[in-house]
């Protein structure tokens, strides 16, 4: 866990995955899988656990509902 704070953009890790889950939508990854690629190259040095938080960010965002607010 120690490695998180080492790494991170700034000392909140939420906000570190909010960060890179935008980061990444730039690049309109089309499946999940593409989007997990896209971090693991976009963020090599970043902690797994950030990188599956920012992925189930991008997951969560791609599964709402049409017409619902954000």
């Amino acid at each position: 866990m120690g490695q998180a704070l080492l790494t991170s953009r700034s000392a909140n890790p939420a906000a570190d995955a909010v960060w890179m889950a935008e980061t990444v939508m730039q690049f309109s990854p089309a499946t999940d899988s593409e989007a997990l690629k896209l971090l693991r190259a976009s963020f090599p040095d970043c902690p797994l656990s950030l990188r599956v938080a920012a992925l189930n960010l991008l997951m969560r965002q791609s599964r709402r509902p049409v017409g619902l607010p954000r």
